[in-house]
């Protein structure tokens, strides 16, 4: 197999998502101790995992009913069982990412790109149940496990990677290691039974812990499915961290049938949830930039740029990625630079100084000056371009292309820098996505419906995993689906 480089192995720990049930709780205090966080150094440390997780998560997203909903769940789930003895503190954080986690102190969290793949109430009880179970339960991460993690970090950072290729802050490394790491299979199995109970005594559906884990595990399959075409790459993320969960969803599925079989009927509150999710920014935002079909626009920095056919296109907020044949891999970002830099001295003196340059060039685009400079990297033949579009903004890419493909596409690698540039008006009114509910009028398949809303592939596909169905699933008249829309600007 072709090794391809450090940097495109983070290129796939970036772009495919953690998924929730996964997650995470930071050593804030002996294991011993389940009570309420007290102490001054326990405070301090959960302050301090707080901040790391809304950096590294997009801090709080702010919408105030959304909140209270989610906080009047976890009201409800914290009334029973052992969660009764613990105080919960929700942040819902502005990421488009499915996760969820929990600080040991109470503190939970859970992404809107969670709460965009949920289909009903009782969903997002599971979800959270699981996290709070986990609190509860006591499974807190060994101070070994942390130093071991903070020891890691500090090599990457001072390390050449990170300032060629860029890791994005410290706290998005530890977003992505041990500090928010799995939890070991027996307490994952322990928090789903846990949750499987909480759901029942609560008077929700048990079975929707079942339906979370199948839902995620078939959104990870997806994006490792992606991944796997582009790069020909071993499945990474969730599903390669946690290989039993289809057994888990069997496991809990078995436990919620046996309580449903001796209780009464239990909620899923499908309206009510459907409706306070309507309107939820899906994806990234305006800042971050958007990705359709194959080109790039970012409307504050006010550029775009397009790859090929052939390429994909992956945008994780800091960074975008296109993935191309041959493995062929782009990185794209952009930062402040000296105002008084320009792009060949930004290119030569800061940026890509210590490395050994051919081929160094200057070049204007679309009026812009940029500059250009072959390099070999991490085993890789790199192209280094830089393009200033005003003092002090300087716009990267890295294009890294393995030796033995030679000059195959040469022709697409420049491509790409030269369809930088400033927007039109035509792109200054592409806007962000969001979800938005409608009602089934007529029985049909989910098929039938994604035909009528004239969704291309890709979209159908994206179409069934937001609603956790299948082409061929029925539908009945009146049934709320969920569908992605991009907000106009007009």
């Amino acid at each position: 197999m072709i090794r391809t480089g450090a940097w495109v192995q983070a290129a796939l720990s970036a772009v495919l998502p953690v998924l929730a049930l996964s997650a995470c709780s930071f050593d804030l205090g002996p294991s011993s101790d389940r009570g309420p966080a007290s102490s001054p150094a326990v405070e301090r440390s959960a302050i301090s995992a707080h901040e790391r997780i809304l950096q590294s998560h997009g801090g709080v997203y702010a919408d105030v009913e959304l909140a209270k909903y989610v906080d009047g769940v976890i009201d409800r789930l914290a009334q029973h069982g052992d969660l009764s003895t613990r105080t919960y503190q929700l942040t819902i954080l502005n990421s488009p990412l499915a996760n969820a986690m929990a600080l040991s102190d109470g503190r939970v969290y859970v992404t809107r790109g969670m709460l965009a793949h949920l289909n009903n109430e009782a969903e997002l009880a599971a979800v959270l149940a699981h996290e709070m179970a986990h609190v509860s339960a006591g499974h807190i991460a060994s101070r070994r496990s942390v130093a071991s993690d903070i020891a890691l970090l500090d090599s990457l950072v001072d390390s050449l990677v990170d300032g060629l290729v860029g890791l994005e802050g410290r706290a998005g490394l530890l977003s992505r290691t041990g500090l928010l790491a799995g939890y070991s299979r027996l307490q994952e199995n322990d928090a789903d039974r846990l949750a499987v109970g909480y759901l029942d005594e609560a008077g929700y559906d048990p079975l929707a812990v079942s339906n979370v884990l199948t839902a995620m595990n078939a959104y990870t399959k997806h994006r490792a499915s992606q991944m796997d075409t582009a790069l020909w790459a071993d499945p990474a993320g969730w599903v390669a961290n946690h290989p039993d969960t289809q057994d888990r969803a069997r496991r809990t599925a078995e436990l919620a049938h046996a309580l449903r079989l001796s209780a009464q009927p239990k909620q899923q509150a499908r309206g009510r949830y459907m409706a306070t999710i309507d309107g939820l920014l899906f994806g990234m935002q305006d800042e971050q930039g958007f990705v359709r079909g194959h080109r790039f626009l970012n409307i504050v920095e006010g550029v775009r740029f397009q790859v090929p056919e052939s390429f994909q296109l992956f945008n994780t907020g800091d960074v975008v990625w296109a993935l191309g044949p041959d493995k062929v891999i782009v990185k794209y970002d952009h930062l402040p630079i000296d105002g008084e830099a320009d792009a060949l001295t930004y290119l030569t003196t800061d940026w890509a100084g210590s490395l050994a340059l051919r081929d160094v060039r200057q070049f204007n685009v679309s009026g812009l000056p940029g500059a250009s400079a072959w390099m070999r990297f991490q085993g890789l033949n790199t192209l280094a371009a830089v393009i200033v579009t005003r003092p002090g903004r300087a716009h990267r890419f890295l294009i890294g292309v393995p030796p033995q493909v030679g000059e195959r596409h040469a022709e697409d690698i420049h491509g790409i820098i030269d369809s930088f540039g400033l927007i039109d008006g035509r792109d200054a009114q592409v806007g962000p996505l969001k979800i938005s509910v409608m009602e089934v009028s007529f029985a049909a398949q989910m098929g039938d419906v994604a035909q009528q809303l004239q969704l291309d592939a890709a979209q159908s596909e994206m179409f069934y995993l937001i609603n956790g169905s299948k082409a061929d699933d029925p539908v009945a008249p009146g049934f709320l689906i969920k569908r992605i829309e991009e907000v106009s600007r007009r």
